[in-house]
């Protein structure tokens, strides 16, 4: 698969599916995760014959990010730079875009430049996460759970899983969110899609995204935490349905 510089410095890589002349569909994964873990919504909007490109986020899977000591310093606007010159490399223009999680956050700030043409949002933030450095200090998610990670140190080969770990903690602590103003003017078509369990992002703020954005939708995923949003057929079916009419 591809490896594209971005302009700090760094290198985003990226898979697509798909015909190279169909109308694109960037799908942008979660913190710790890499584009491997889009793949089942790539299965899901495969049938649609849309363009489907999906990028390792900065300092992700084998994406390298501009600076490396002592951590990576990541910034939701660095990371929208990142995911920008890829879609300049590819000529996608501005793409539907599918953002769960961080990915979702990083899709927001490319609807406001300018640079989606609609937006599905899974489960995402709109304001910083105060709790974020513990949530992801490495030596909590060893203690919780040694089996992820094992996987997180064997998938993040570009930067170490803890480096990582740390820095995105760093940023979604110190991240100032989104200014309601700024939502109330995004330009595009906005499907929120977020469980009545989520434990990392508070259920109003998906809702207070889909109040503000003037062409936005809430869909609720009853029984639905954080992780397991992406794979229930609820939101399979809502994004499809969305990405479907949005392509005509």
């Amino acid at each position: 698969m591809p490896l594209i510089s971005t302009p700090d410095g760094g290198s985003l890589y990226y898979a697509e599916s798909g015909p190279a002349a169909a109308r694109p569909v960037l799908l942008l994964h979660a913190a710790l995760q890499t584009h491997e873990s889009m793949a089942p919504m790539a299965e899901v909007l495969a049938p649609l014959g849309a363009r489907l490109v999906r990028p390792d986020l900065p300092g992700h899977g084998r994406s390298e990010p501009s600076g490396h000591a002592p951590f990576p310093r990541f910034t939701i606007g660095g990371m929208a730079d990142a995911v920008t010159a890829l879609v300049d490399r590819l000529g996608l223009g501005a793409p539907l875009v599918v953002g769960y999680s961080l990915g979702g956050i990083v899709g927001i700030e490319l609807a406001l430049r300018g640079r989606a043409s609609g937006l599905a949002v899974l489960a995402s933030r709109i304001r910083p996460a105060g709790d974020a450095r513990a949530t992801f200090a490495p030596e909590a998610i060893r203690r919780r759970s040694p089996l992820w990670a094992k996987q997180l140190a064997e998938k993040h080969v570009a930067t170490p899983w803890e480096s990582l770990s740390t820095a995105l903690g760093e940023l979604l602590a110190t991240w100032p969110g989104f200014a309601s103003a700024a939502l109330a003017a995004l330009p595009v078509p906005v499907l929120v899609v977020q469980g009545d369990r989520d434990q990392m992002v508070p259920l109003a703020q998906g809702q207070e995204l889909a109040q503000l954005a003037p062409q936005g939708r809430f869909q609720l995923v009853p029984r639905s935490g954080h992780p397991e949003l992406l794979y229930r057929e609820e939101t399979r079916v809502a994004v499809k349905d969305f990405i479907a009419k949005l392509m005509g």
